[in-house]
């Protein structure tokens, strides 16, 4: 993967907060559907993804249950003029529930609310929980020609990529 591709994946992944949320079913079924996200870097852990989701939507109740997901993100319809060469992500990992009372739990907090300032009000309410997902594979597509599967390593490496522009 080529170092413009790996920056084209961070800043797909840092500038959109949008992405279809592929859970499981009680039953087995795939279920879909749309969620904010932020990214989180702690010092001496790989970037992992935010998700505060209320308890009341479906796919909270098949988390709790089964915690693999999977994460859509693409770049915005506008950008290009064929659909098919949209910029995009699938991201599958596992998501876990982060306490309130957890030691880790402000700095996640805050995390999300540096990225997402206008869902503030959400943390006030009881059926609120966030969920920190841990990325094990993507399958980024770029563009024709230019699509890749990155192991939990690679991909950490690339969220990892310089985005400024060298001098």
């Amino acid at each position: 993967m080529r170092h413009e591709d790996q920056v084209a994946l961070r800043k797909l992944i840092d500038e959109n907060h949008t992405a279809a949320l592929g859970t499981v079913t009680s039953d087995g079924a795939p279920f879909v559907s749309y969620v904010l996200y932020a990214v989180e870097r702690r010092d001496g852990h790989p970037p992992t993804l935010l998700l505060l989701l209320s308890r009341l939507a479906a796919h909270t109740g098949h988390l709790l249950v089964e915690p693999r997901i999977s994460l859509l993100i693409t770049a915005a319809p506008a950008s290009v003029a064929d659909p098919q060469a949209l910029a995009r992500v699938t991201l599958q990992g596992a998501a876990q529930p982060i306490g309130r009372d957890a030691p880790d739990y402000p700095a996640a907090q805050a995390s999300y609310l540096g990225q997402l300032p206008g869902q503030q009000h959400l943390f006030a309410l009881p059926d609120f929980t966030l969920f920190r997902v841990e990325l094990r594979e993507a399958r980024y597509v770029g563009g024709f020609g230019r699509a890749f599967t990155l192991d939990a390593a690679k991909l950490a490496a690339a969220l990892a990529v310089s985005v400024a522009n060298p001098a």
